[in-house]
């Protein structure tokens, strides 16, 4: 049970497969959620997701789908590659209360994910800095790492901000890629 503005909410938790209900609401959110160019191919987060490391994870608030993570987990590290919360439920705070969820399931390691780098020269900057404003509200660092993935780069956040980048490119990136990794390269680390 998280708490929200004095009321006790509690998020229920179910793995992402195609038997569940909301598969095809689950992959619209994706769609909608994520700039083209950030989307992974959908039957490769399905393949990676029936593997251990991967945990594909829809959230409930009673029978109402309100998000989505995609982790990798290991070496003491998770990342959080994706995070969506449903556009009908926005403004809620479903976000602030599936990362406490998150850090509560994994207790013991470090929680680290990528935003855009929160450049004002950038078109969207309005958006980059609310981004990056939610998560520094909800208890990550930003760490001085840097990122190219094709045309954007992105900022590591963590809620360790000690953490090793190359725990992130080296291990996590490249078992996510195995044995595609031409497909899905890592991205370029600047700093």
């Amino acid at each position: 049970r998280l708490p929200k503005g004095g009321i006790d909410l509690s998020l229920t938790t179910i793995a992402v497969t195609k038997r569940l209900a909301d598969y095809p609401a689950i992959r619209a959110l994706y769609q909608r959620a994520f700039p083209r160019a950030e989307q992974v191919s959908w039957f490769w987060l399905m393949f990676k997701a029936k593997r251990y490391r991967a945990h594909f994870t829809a959230y409930y608030d009673g029978e109402d789908l309100v998000g989505f993570t995609y982790l990798i987990v290991g070496h003491n590290v998770n990342y959080l590659m994706y995070l969506a919360v449903n556009d009908q439920v926005h403004s809620k705070g479903y976000g602030t209360q599936i990362l406490p969820h998150l850090k509560a399931t994994y207790p013991a390691q470090t929680l680290v994910l990528e935003i855009e780098h929160p450049d004002p020269k950038a078109t969207n900057t309005k958006q980059r800095f609310a981004r990056l404003q939610f998560y520094l509200k909800n208890h990550f660092h930003q760490t001085p790492h840097l990122a190219a993935d094709g045309p954007v780069t992105y900022q590591l956040l963590a809620t360790d901000p000690k953490v090793d980048p190359a725990v992130i490119y080296r291990h996590h990136f490249r078992w996510f890629a195995w044995p595609l990794g031409w497909l899905y390269p890592a991205p370029k680390q600047i700093k």
